[in-house]
Parts: C-alpha cells; sequence; structure tokens
C-alpha cells in the first residue's frame, strides 16, 4: 500500500521563514561580536600610539635634561645662586676655600637637578604602561634611564669629599657621572653609555608603533 503524505506548504513557510530569522540573529550576533573585538583592537592600537608618543616625549626631554645637568660648563650666575644657598649654614665660613669652591660646583649640579624634577617625574608615569602594552626590556630601559639622574647626584656629593684624589680612578669615574664628557685613551664615560642605550631600546620598541599608525592611517 502506498502512503501518500501531502505536504503543508503554509508550514514549511513559516519554517523557512523562522531559519531564516535565526540566520539573520547569528549574522547579527556574529557581526557585533566581530565588531567588538575590532573596535578594542582599535582602541588597544590607540592606546599603543599615544603610550609611545608619552614615553619618546619623556625620553627625549629626560635625554635633554640629563645633557645640561651634565654640562660641564657651569655659568657664573648658576655658582652665586648656589654659593647664595651654602652661605646659609653655619659651617660654610669655617671651609677651606678649596673645599668651598667643590662644594659650590656641587650645589650648582643639585640644582640643575632640582630645575629638572618634571622630567623626572615623567618618565616615572610613563612605568606603569610601559610593560603592560609593550615589555620589560621597555620598562627596564626607563628604569635605568631615570637612574642616571641619581647617579649623577651621588657623583656630585662623592666630588665634595674627594678633596685629596687620593683614588686616581675613583675621581676619574665621579667626574664621568657629572660631566658629559669623552674620556681620554678610549675610557667609556658609563653615565653617557647607559643613556645612549636606554634611549635605543626606548626608540626601537616604540617607534614602530608610530609607524604602524601612520600605515593604517595612509590605507583608510
Amino acid at each position: 500500500m502506498a502512503c501518500v503524505t501531502s505536504v503543508d506548504w503554509a508550514a514549511t513557510g513559516s519554517m523557512l521563514q523562522g531559519l531564516g530569522t535565526i540566520g539573520g540573529v547569528i549574522a547579527v550576533v556574529w557581526g557585533a561580536l566581530y565588531g567588538t573585538r575590532a573596535w578594542k583592537r582599535q582602541k588597544q592600537a590607540e592606546r599603543r600610539l599615544e603610550t609611545a608618543e608619552r614615553i619618546l616625549t619623556a625620553t627625549h626631554k629626560a635625554r635633554s635634561a640629563l645633557a645640561y645637568v651634565r654640562g660641564p660648563m657651569m655659568w657664573a650666575q648658576e655658582l652665586s645662586a648656589a654659593e647664595e644657598i651654602l652661605k646659609k649654614d653655619k659651617h660654610w665660613a669655617v671651609q677651606s676655600e678649596q673645599r668651598q669652591r667643590r662644594l659650590t660646583t656641587a650645589q650648582g649640579i643639585l640644582n640643575r637637578l632640582n630645575n629638572t624634577k618634571d622630567e623626572r617625574a615623567a618618565l616615572d608615569d610613563c612605568l606603569p604602561m610601559a610593560r603592560a602594552l609593550f615589555s620589560e626590556d621597555l620598562e627596564k630601559a626607563i628604569e635605568k634611564l631615570r637612574h642616571q639622574f641619581w647617579i649623577v647626584q651621588v657623583d656630585a656629593e662623592s666630588y665634595v669629599d674627594d678633596e685629596n684624589g687620593n683614588d686616581p680612578e675613583f675621581t676619574k669615574k665621579i667626574r664621568r657621572g657629572m660631566y658629559d664628557i669623552t674620556p681620554p685613551n678610549g675610557e667609556r664615560n658609563e653615565v653617557s653609555d647607559a643613556i645612549a642605550e636606554s634611549v635605543a631600546i626606548i626608540e626601537k620598541t616604540c617607534e614602530p608603533a608610530l609607524r604602524l599608525d601612520a600605515v593604517k592611517s595612509r590605507s583608510r
């Protein structure tokens, strides 16, 4: 016996319509998810760009600040300002002339360091996102650059007590820290080298983020 089943075309049409609706919902959901992911990627790229610009700006300002602090030439007005500060100390008058000169030079460098507080603070502000958005190497490079300000301060303070210069190597070392000079006989200036190495790592890490953004802008 043949079994004939009639097709309810009205019901079939409703079913197909339902499938189409489900397909549409899936497409909308997929599109929303894709759009959200794309939006997040775009926002992350924008954040990396902004952070890279901020880090590079802070880095170049810090390098210039260190060059200013370590400048071998100190102007007369700087020395006068340093001496005025030192004269407020009751022990100033009993110091020898040579020690007074050393104290004045050291205070002049400390005054310069005090004038670079904003540049140091800008580097500090870059540290939290350096590792999060880029790498640990970038964070360490910023810390190393920031550390050079402290080394200059320590060397300036040590200079005062190195009046007799009993240790020639130590004397040369603290002068290399205090001043941006090229030592003779192929010797290294540790602070100058540390600054250059730090800046190179920072630029190598951050500049590609800027170039990538520029490429994306031109392709739009």
